[in-house]
């Protein structure tokens, strides 16, 4: 059996199920909030390298790391972490490129893609397992977080996705247009209210440091 498939038994079959490559993007410039989002501390650490562990934690699959604008003081953020990083140097175009990035790094691994914005920074391990536990008995259709209105990432697109889809995007825009394209399978949802909050602007940075304070005084 290929190494980068493994087996899953279930009602006495079996079934292929393609390995999974976790990429955290954060590749940006933050312009819109004004300061670096890598290096916001949340809970006394810098957001890039609470999403990184996040992801090691998940033990969902391998963590990529996308870095872009100022990668090299980024790296170090996470240089102790057994995490693969990949500098995307279009990163000035927007999340397009950083997507393409985070594709290619699965592609390498013949790899599923779950998508993980470094800003999301109230996702926790168990939300990626949830996402992946359901995602794993269809592994043929992409899997989205849902809140109200909110559907988006944290995100499994399955690899045939890759090639005919997000390497095809240019700008500052996602995949959601792809997966909610009319013409493919709608994607499975995944209710998850930690996944509706980023940090995007000054005043949800605001929100941000007033939730961290309240964790912080929930432990005292």
């Amino acid at each position: 059996m290929p190494a980068r498939c493994h087996l899953l038994n279930f009602i006495g079959e079996c079934a292929v199920l393609p390995d999974l490559v976790v990429a955290v993007l954060a590749a940006g410039a933050s312009r819109r909030l004004g300061r670096a989002k890598q290096l916001v501390p949340i809970g006394g650490e810098p957001l890039l390298r609470r999403q990184c562990r996040c992801a090691l934690d998940a033990r969902i699959g391998a963590v990529v790391a996308i870095l872009g604008c100022d990668d090299a003081q980024h790296r170090e953020l996470i240089v102790d972490l057994p995490v693969e990083v990949r500098v995307n140097n279009e990163w000035q175009e927007g999340l397009a490129a950083t997507l393409r990035c985070a594709v290619r790094a699965a592609k390498v691994r013949q790899a599923a893609l779950l998508v993980l914005p470094c800003d999301q920074y109230r996702i926790i391990p168990y939300d990626l397992r949830t996402l992946y536990d359901h995602w794993r008995w269809t592994p043929s259709i992409a899997c989205v977080s849902r809140w109200g209105r909110y559907a988006g990432p944290p995100a499994i697109l399955p690899i045939h996705h890759h090639d005919d889809d997000v390497l095809r995007l240019r700008g500052d825009i996602g995949a959601r247009s792809l997966l909610y394209d009319r013409h493919r399978p709608s994607p499975d949802e995944i209710l998850n209210p930690r996944a509706a909050f980023d940090l995007d602007s000054p005043e949800e940075m605001r929100i941000a440091k007033e939730w961290t304070a309240c964790q912080v005084g929930d432990t005292l």
